[in-house]
């Protein structure tokens, strides 16, 4: 499936997931409680979702130190970029692109940078544990498809720190295992996928020259997750609508993690129905109504929506990088033995070029 292709059917289906969040849901009560947000409370909110960020930019900032030091600024710029890409596209190129930003500014070739994103990102997947054990201690009902989405993202990051503490342990016999796994692919896919594999076991080098400071990339990642947290707790109170810190922490916590599956361009739709699923699956307190709900997630995705444009432009400008430039470079990187890896669709020269940019 081409790229185009792939991005049509994701809009598709972020209007059927938008569709089905909003069945049934009562619109008159829905557009009355979406036009009594409190500004104050909103305002309070974009602060907040913008830090959780900004926490998340230290920790790849320090998790990226032992190859390049950068300027706290710099890192946000570039986390925030790369959040944009991934914001307006279904394809995670924003996570290659953030070792495209660090090999354009900073001379750093991309395979040397990337795996520091893997290893961001598991760091992310932590909070999982999280989210299972508050769900007997917030006895949350929960119901089949809630029960898979929380059990989905839970054998996710087992695998990963199965694989993550293999290849700290045994790097070579870890990229055996990984490859032969994979070996029935065919060639061409094989051959992308194995170098993605070698970037995932050098990533874990970093992984062991830096054993001593993983409490702080933890203590950082509970700060983000903390502050996601109230950021949706503030989205509540802006709509008058009481449920506990601890319901919302978890709901939107668990929001958060199933990004890692694929999600419409920009979460079209997936944000309605996921926060819809959690909350339908006993997290919120009694007496809420399911419009109630709907208001507060529509608000917030179109706030969180214009936030991520906004702040991702201004960083694209502070960076000097063209957001197009930046696109067509790494697109096609994020599917292994793609035809647009590195710009392979482009003619010979341009193809060389981009090939160029990720080496």
């Amino acid at each position: 499936m081409n790229r185009r292709l792939r991005i049509t059917v994701a809009i598709v289906a972020g209007f059927v997931l938008l569709a089905l969040a909003l069945w049934g849901v009562d619109t008159t009560e829905l557009r009355r409680n979406m036009g009594k947000a409190n500004v104050g409370w909103l305002a309070a909110a974009a602060v907040l979702y913008l830090t959780a960020y900004f926490v998340r930019s230290l920790r790849w900032r320090a998790i990226l130190h032992p190859i390049v030091p950068l300027r706290v600024s710099e890192s946000f710029h570039m986390l925030m970029a790369g959040y944009f890409l991934n914001y307006i596209v279904p394809i995670r190129a924003g996570e290659v692109a953030k070792s495209f930003f660090l090999k354009r500014l900073k001379g750093i070739p991309i395979a040397t940078s990337l795996p520091t994103v893997f290893v961001d990102k598991l760091f992310e997947l932590v909070s999982i544990l999280f989210v299972v054990a508050m769900v007997p201690i917030l006895s949350i009902r929960m119901s089949a498809t809630l029960a898979t989405l929380i059990y989905t993202v839970l054998a996710i990051f087992v695998l990963a720190m199965g694989l993550l503490f293999f290849a700290f342990r045994n790097p070579d016999g870890a990229s055996r295992l990984l490859c032969a796994v994979f070996s029935w692919l065919p060639g061409r896919v094989y051959k992308r996928l194995s170098e993605f594999i070698g970037l995932f076991v050098q990533g874990m080098g970093i992984a062991r020259r830096e054993a001593r400071t993983l409490w702080s990339f933890l203590a950082l990642t509970g700060v983000a997750v903390l502050i996601d947290g109230l950021y949706f707790y503030f989205m509540f109170r802006a709509f008058s609508v009481d449920v506990a810190f601890t319901r919302v922490l978890f709901g939107y916590t668990l929001l958060t993690l199933s990004y890692i599956l694929p999600t419409p361009p920009a979460q079209i739709g997936y944000n309605e129905f996921v926060i819809g699923l959690i909350f339908a699956g006993g997290i919120a307190a009694a007496g809420v109504a399911r419009h109630e709900v709907m208001a507060v997630i529509i608000v917030a995705h179109a706030m969180t929506g214009l936030l991520i444009a906004g702040v991702g432009m201004w960083s694209f400008g502070a960076m000097g990088i063209r957001v197009r430039e930046s696109f067509r470079t790494v697109a096609g990187a994020d599917a292994p033995g793609g035809r647009t890896v590195a710009g392979a669709d482009a003619p010979d020269g341009r193809a060389t070029s981009r090939r160029s940019e990720l080496e």
